[in-house]
């Protein structure tokens, strides 16, 4: 049985941590900010083990760390593969390794300004093909910087639309010509409706798509509806999720 006011201790303490409101809390866990509040104050005597589970992955922690403090918050991310019948059992792709809430410039975390504005590099597509490249990429890339004011759960940096794939018809929204800069957190959870980050076998770049979930499988779908749709399977990977995109006009 947990413990509801050691919980919200521990959520209070996560939360300031990591600068986070409840309201910001909320809409990147998908939980009702009263129910945080609740849990913060207390008066939620007995927190649903789903809501925790998503808290806890929007914070980087543990389910276990956060219900009973038994281990150290770290923040972490593991992938999973697809199953056999194609639905989702977690962040889809390979094991990523831990890594920082936020990259500031390869700053340290503890010297961001007040202001709380991000600085992500930019990197080329080819050097996205796995995690440890992205990991790599973002390391040596120390001139082409894009801020952002949000903060990244895992590795962040931008990419540049190529191509008309996510250029969706007009009125149709979002819509990402090509030229858009999309930035992406590797430290996300990749759940249908996301647009994410897919490495495919046989394929020397990622491709950018919807993921979507149709009958048990999931799928990746073009914005333009001339382009195809492609079919997962568990050689596949997501290797990061678009939070945010800017368009120069």
């Amino acid at each position: 049985m947990t413990d509801e006011s050691t919980i919200g201790a521990r959520l209070r303490e996560l939360m300031e941590a990591a600068q986070v409101s409840e309201n910001e809390l909320a809409r990147r866990a998908d939980v009702p900010q009263p129910t945080i509040h609740r849990i913060l104050n207390g008066t939620s005597k007995s927190p649903r083990s789903s809501n925790l589970e998503k808290i806890a992955q929007a914070l980087g922690t543990s389910t276990s760390y956060l219900a009973y403090g038994e281990t150290t918050p770290r923040p972490t991310r593991t992938g999973a593969k697809i199953s056999a019948a194609g639905s989702l059992l977690g962040p889809l792709g390979s094991v990523l390794v831990p890594v920082g809430l936020a990259i500031d410039a390869m700053s340290n975390a503890r010297q961001k300004p007040a202001s709380h504005v991000y600085n992500y590099p930019f990197l080329e597509w080819r050097q996205t093909a796995t995690l440890d490249a992205i990991t790599s990429s973002v390391i040596r890339n120390k001139n082409s910087f894009e801020s952002s004011s949000y903060k990244a759960q895992g590795i962040g940096f931008w990419l540049e639309i190529k191509g008309d794939a996510m250029s969706a018809p007009p009125g149709a929204s979002p819509s990402l010509p090509e030229g858009t800069k999309v930035l992406f957190d590797t430290g996300l959870t990749s759940v249908p409706g996301k647009l994410v980050l897919a490495q495919l076998p046989d394929t020397p770049a990622p491709t950018f798509r919807k993921l979507i979930e149709d009958s048990g499988h999931c799928y990746l779908q073009p914005l333009n509806p001339s382009f195809p749709l492609i079919s997962l399977d568990k050689n596949c990977s997501i290797l990061a999720v678009a939070v945010e995109a800017k368009t120069l006009l």
